[in-house]
């Protein structure tokens, strides 16, 4: 997947590892939804396509990349439901 750090964020807020470790949590807002790139899978799936989306992203503890990809949704209330599936039952997302 392409560079997210430079998008604009549009929510975070932190999630607890295991239940005990803070660690953060962030949705960030992009015009294109990235394809899979597979060949096998379908055209609309396997392309990118130029529409305003949302990619979750978090950290977890000893994790040599700083972000991990938490997935892309199409609407914001689809990214914080994706996110607190994810992340577990308590996601704090700061106002």
């Amino acid at each position: 997947m392409k560079n997210l750090d430079h998008l604009p964020l549009v929510k975070q807020g932190l999630w607890f590892y295991g239940g005990v470790t803070t660690c953060h949590v962030q949705i960030v807002h992009h015009h294109t939804l990235y394809g899979s790139g597979d060949a096998d899978d379908p055209p609309e799936l396997a392309r990118d396509r130029e529409v305003d989306c949302y990619y979750v992203r978090f950290d977890r503890p000893h994790e040599p990349a700083h972000w991990q990809d938490g997935g892309s949704a199409l609407s914001l209330r689809e990214a914080v439901f994706l996110a607190e599936r994810k992340l577990g039952p308590v996601v704090n997302w700061a106002d």
